[in-house]
């Protein structure tokens, strides 16, 4: 028998980790026994409708794990690590002289990755 696929891996992976049966699994998802035994010893890869049906059934399923390989706090993380660098500028920063010293606060601001920022004033502000 062939080598089984990592999302089968990591699908199996999950059911230890929260000590659900193969059984009860099958009954939640809605599919035979012998369907979740294919996928759980690799004769069958993890279909997409399996996938989806533990999403929506299990509130501990992790998607991204089973599907990327990479747990969902890790990726979240990630997405963050690539986010721009915010910086609040306080508005006495700022040269008094700029019309975006409003008592709402700035129109728009604009973050740049190396901690600039730019403020963009509305079309037709007084200088």
């Amino acid at each position: 028998m062939g080598r089984i696929p990592a999302e089968n891996e990591r699908f199996k992976e999950w059911m230890e980790r929260s000590s659900r049966s193969a059984a009860a699994v099958a009954r939640d998802l809605g599919v035979s026994r012998a369907v979740l035994s294919h996928i759980l010893t690799g004769r069958n890869k993890l279909s997409l409708s399996v996938v989806q049906h533990a999403a929506r059934v299990y509130s501990d399923f992790d998607l991204t794990f089973v599907i990327l390989g990479t747990p969902r706090d890790m990726t979240r993380l990630e997405e963050k690590s690539q986010l721009p660098k915010v910086v609040v500028a306080k508005k006495t920063s700022i040269a008094p002289k700029t019309s975006v010293l409003r008592a709402s606060g700035y129109d728009q601001l604009i973050l740049v990755r190396d901690g600039k920022f730019r403020v963009l004033e509305p079309e037709g502000a007084e200088h």
